[in-house]
């Protein structure tokens, strides 16, 4: 068998993660991963409390609504890398970055294969596994157990998501809502 440029993609992609989490640690990693947990929850719950005050700039409700989750979102990322750096400082000063280190490419190696898993469910999707280079790839069949893990939950995690219930929010405001009445 011959290696096909899925299977270079594959090394590539897993390769960066590992290098990637070599350079900034376990625990950065860690806290990467968190804060782009707690950014996306925070713009999914919170983002209506914002969407009134966009209502003079912006008049589209589609645009308000996709602008008011980034601008949370963004936010939310910028003040977890300022936390991160400061922890990264921290734990530099602490002596234990080496370890740090080491663990950091072991979350790396597990980021990258669920990063590739993912590519691999959206691409099952497709005709593309019918083509010699994916079907003959060395590689993209050792992935089979992670797909098939990811492929089985996928659909309960997007009907969880939509029954969440948005009246969680901190404010709920009718659709209508303009500065003016406050």
């Amino acid at each position: 068998m011959q290696w096909y440029w899925v299977d270079i993609a594959i090394i590539l992609i897993i390769g960066l993660s590992v290098i990637t989490g070599l350079f900034r640690g376990f625990l950065k990693e860690l806290i990467a991963l968190s804060v782009w947990i707690i950014a996306i929850w925070l713009a999914y719950n919170y983002s209506s409390v914002l969407y009134p005050w966009l209502g003079n700039y912006i008049q589209d409700p589609t645009v308000k609504t996709i602008t008011a989750f980034i601008i949370v979102l963004t936010a939310t990322v910028i003040i977890g890398g300022i936390i991160n750096a400061v922890l990264g400082f921290i734990l530099k000063r602490s002596g234990l970055s080496g370890t740090d280190r080491l663990l950091g490419m072991g979350f790396g190696f597990i980021r990258g294969v669920f990063i590739v898993s993912l590519i691999i469910v959206v691409i099952q999707m497709t005709s593309l596994p019918q083509e010699e280079y994916v079907s003959q790839s060395r590689l993209y069949s050792k992935f089979t157990p992670v797909v098939n893990w990811i492929s089985s939950k996928v659909p309960d995690l997007i009907n969880q998501a939509k029954s969440l219930d948005k009246t969680n929010s901190l404010v709920d405001f009718p659709s209508d809502f303009e500065l003016s009445q406050a």
